[in-house]
Order: structure tokens, then C-alpha cells, then sequence
């Protein structure tokens, strides 16, 4: 450890050791932080504090003007309106930003009392300016979630390009005489109906050629089709991720985000952050899918449709679950409100999944999360019924389900009965094609370990052995 080496104010005072300041206790006392015209220059150390990390990991300006206030560096504490002088606000202001439950979002002003902080690019949630990605932190801390994700999936001013090294050369035309939007929003539906039956694993590549073709299209005439590309990217985010292809998925979305952000489309942007969030939950990692569903949310309050505060109130309720949060219920309670008003409102074909089955189908994997076997039942099996009512194509979602309930009586203690519906789940798994079902399917299997001597397990892992063979699990 290298020795402490004593430094010393302007008036030639000996600084304590705990004084991160540049000057004395007096010469504070005596030259108030209002007297200064504009924030200090402060060391880079100062941003790794562990009240200011959190606070910029919580995606709040109003929790770093807090943390910036009273941060030990200055000495003592800077009050609400020498702050908000440097920022060019009212200290009424300042207190309403620091005070507020739901964090500032208009990106302008998040941009501007960052610049007048000065604060470092790469801790930041949001871009400063469009170019290269702003360099990360220098000192390693465990997964910071909501920067690390954000960072990594979303990065506005993005090209458009298709992932392909070996990019297009030509566009495409609308189909028997439609137009690019009508033809994109015509092979949206298309693809939604087959991924019902089929799955993403066959219906990615078709659609990711398509779609590198359209963007050759929409780069030439933004203003036709732009939109449905946007949404198009969204879908082939969606297969690839459900055939496991992560960091595509991640980079479909962030085209979809973008997208959304220049047609001005709120609801594309929303959907595609809560997709997001989904990966992360299916990932393992709950911290930032809560933090990019919150984010979903918070992209607009009034534009909404009560199909999308739907999705995304899902999403966030799955979160919550992940981490064991029973802020989840009250999500969920909010979620069912949300679905009876719809119909109310003209919905985004992009959401035409969001119906019942769908609500009781999430509902069950929050309860299941959260250790509630019996509630996790009843909503898994309301699901399963009404597909067989409503959807009765939709196999990849039977055998998801079939795989969830088969989890939800383990975890009741119904070993045998879990065997009976994981069995069921795996005859059907034959007939589509999802990395994401099979991975499901592979998780019942492991659950499944503890109980290994019982017949009727070694007979479903058997099974499972044999129709996984052909995909490496």
C-alpha cells in the first residue's frame, strides 16, 4: 500500500485525512459553494463512490444530484440551490427531480445536467452523442446491470445494417403490387401465425434474409416501409431468440428500438425494450430485465395502448418473480386492469399476441417463481384450457406450458404427476423447432435429477434423452 502523503489547502492548512476536498474546513466556511459560478473539476475517483455508483446504476438523475449534493469530496454537503444554479434550475425544481418516484426521461435535459456535471459518458445509461460507444469504466465491479445492458443492446444512431458480413447488394419490392409498408406488415402477421405452429428455429433465416434485403430498401426511402422494418426486426429479434441465437436477438432489438425512436412509434420502442427484458429473465439475469421493462415503461405515459401496458406489465411482473419480489402480485393485479380495458383503443399488430392465454400463462410463471405452487397451477392450467378453446395451433406455446406445469407440481411435491405432463410436453416437442422449448424441456429434466431412482422419472428422462438427442442438449 503505497504511504499516505499529507496535502495541504491554498491557505497552507494541513487537510485531514477523511478531507477529500481541496480546502480547509474555514476557507469552506468562509467561500460557500454558491460563490462558485459552475461545478468543480472533480477526480475521476469521485464517480466510483459507492453512493454515486448506485445512484447512476439506478437510471435516477434525481438520486445523482443527490449523491453529487452530498458527496464527502466537497467537504460538506452542497445545498439544493447552489446545485440547481449550476444546472440552471429553480432549488423548487432540483428537489421535485431528486424527490421524484419515477426518474426524468426527457433525454435533452438528462443531457444537459450531464454535460454541466461533467460527467464521465461511460457511467451513464443514455448516449451523450452519437458515435462510438463511450469507453467503460476502469474499475471492475460485479455485472452493473442497467449500464452493462443498456450499452450493449441498445445503441441509438445505429446503421441499420443486417448481421451478415456478406450484405445485399439489391432491396426488395412490394409484394403482387402493395406497397414496402403494406408487404412488411403483411409478412409480420404471416410470420406470428407460423411461429405459433412451427417455432423459430426454421423461420429465422428466411426472415433475417428478408429482412437485410428491406433494410438495402428502406435506406434508399426511409418513408416507405420504415416502419414495418422496424417492426420486422422486432420479429426476427423474436425468433432468434427463441431459437437461442442471443446476441443476434439483442441486436434485432436494438434496430427495432431505434426504428421505433425515428418513426415515432412509442409502442415499438416499448415492445421491443420489454423483449429485452424478457431475454434477460430467460438468461438468468433478473437485476437488468427489471431495469429495462421499468425503462419500457417509462418511454411514455400517455401514448400507451391497454395492450401494451399489458406486454410490458408482464414483463416487469416476470422480473420481479426472477428475484423473488412480491412486488410481482401488485404488478400482476395492475396487468389484469390493464387487459380488461382492452379493445378500447386501435392495438399494434405487433401485440396481437397479447390475449388471455397469454395473461394466465405469465401469471402462472410469476407464481411458480415466486414458490406459489397451488395459484401456479390453476393459472398454467387456465392457460393450457384456454388454448385448447382459442388457439388450438399454437404447439410451441402447448408444450412450453406443458413443460411449466410439469414444473409447477414438482414443485408441489406431485413427482409423478410432473412426470405425467413433462411426458406429454415431450411427445409434442417432436412437431416444432424451439431451442427455448427445448431448453425448458432440458430444465424439467435436471429438476427431475433428485428423484432419479423412481421408475416413472427414469422413464421421462429416457424419453427426454431420446427425442433431444438430435439437438446436443
Amino acid at each position: 500500500m503505497a504511504p499516505w502523503q499529507a496535502r495541504h489547502c491554498a491557505c497552507g492548512t494541513r487537510l485531514a485525512r477523511d478531507n477529500q476536498g481541496e480546502l480547509c474546513a474555514a476557507c469552506l466556511r468562509e467561500r460557500p459553494a454558491s460563490a462558485v459560478s459552475a461545478p468543480p473539476d472533480v477526480p475521476a475517483e469521485f464517480w466510483q463512490a459507492d453512493r454515486m455508483y448506485e445512484a447512476l446504476q439506478a437510471w435516477h438523475m434525481g438520486q445523482v444530484f443527490y449523491a453529487y449534493r452530498t458527496h464527502p469530496w466537497h467537504g460538506r454537503p452542497l445545498s439544493q440551490e447552489t446545485l440547481a444554479g449550476w444546472l440552471g434550475l429553480t432549488q423548487a425544481q432540483l428537489s421535485r427531480i431528486e424527490n421524484a418516484r419515477t426518474p426524468p426521461q426527457d433525454l435533452g435535459k438528462l443531457m444537459s445536467w450531464a454535460h454541466g456535471l461533467r460527467i464521465p459518458g461511460g457511467l451513464l445509461w443514455f448516449r451523450l452523442r452519437r458515435g462510438p460507444l463511450p469507453v467503460q469504466r476502469t474499475v471492475e465491479r460485479p455485472d452493473p446491470p442497467a449500464r452493462k445492458v443498456l450499452l450493449d443492446m441498445i445503441a441509438p444512431g445505429g446503421d441499420w445494417l443486417p448481421l451478415s458480413d456478406d450484405a445485399p447488394q439489391h432491396g426488395v419490392t412490394g409484394l403482387d403490387g402493395m406497397s414496402l409498408r403494406a408487404t412488411g406488415e403483411h409478412l409480420l402477421r404471416t410470420f406470428l401465425h407460423l411461429d405459433d405452429e412451427l417455432g423459430g428455429d426454421s423461420l429465422y433465416v428466411p426472415l433475417t434474409r428478408y429482412v437485410a434485403r428491406m433494410a438495402v430498401s428502406v435506406k434508399a426511402n426511409p418513408r416507405d416501409g420504415l416502419a414495418a422494418y422496424g417492426q420486422l426486426n422486432q420479429m426476427v429479434g423474436w425468433l432468434a431468440l427463441d431459437a437461442n441465437k442471443h446476441a443476434h436477438a439483442k441486436r434485432y432489438f436494438a434496430t427495432a428500438v431505434e426504428v421505433g425512436h425515428e418513426v415515432g412509434d412509442p409502442g415499438l420502442v416499448t415492445s421491443a425494450l420489454g423483449y429485452m427484458s424478457l431475454q434477460e429473465t430467460y438468461r438468468g439475469r433478473s437485476q437488468p430485465a427489471r431495469s429495462l421493462a421499468q425503462m419500457a415503461f417509462a418511454v411514455t405515459t400517455d401514448r400507451l395502448t391497454p395492450l401494451t401496458r399489458t406486454a410490458m406489465g408482464a414483463r416487469l411482473a416476470r422480473a420481479h418473480a426472477a428475484l423473488g419480489d412480491d412486488t410481482c402480485l401488485r404488478v400482476l393485479d395492475a396487468l389484469q386492469a390493464d387487459f380488461s380495458q382492452a379493445g378500447s383503443d386501435e392495438e399494434p399488430s405487433y401485440f396481437s399476441y397479447i390475449d388471455a392465454v397469454e395473461v394466465a400463462a405469465q401469471q402462472g410463471a410469476c407464481y411458480l417463481d415466486l414458490g406459489m405452487a397451488d395459484e401456479a397451477i390453476t393459472a398454467v392450467s387456465e392457460a393450457l384450457a384456454l388454448l385448447g378453446t382459442q388457439a388450438p395451433h399454437r404447439a410451441r406455446d402447448r408444450v412450453h406450458y406443458l413443460s411449466r406445469l410439469a414444473k409447477c407440481h414438482l414443485l408441489g411435491g406431485e413427482v409423478e404427476r410432473a412426470c405425467q405432463v413433462g411426458h406429454d410436453a415431450l411427445a409434442l416437442s417432436r412437431t416444432i423447432g424451439s431451442a427455448r422449448i427445448t431448453e425448458r424441456l432440458s430444465e424439467l429434466d435436471s429438476a427431475l435429477t433428485p428423484y432419479g431412482r423412481l421408475p416413472y422419472v427414469q422413464e421421462l428422462k429416457e424419453l427426454f434423452r431420446l427425442v433431444t438427442a438430435h439437438t446436443g442438449v
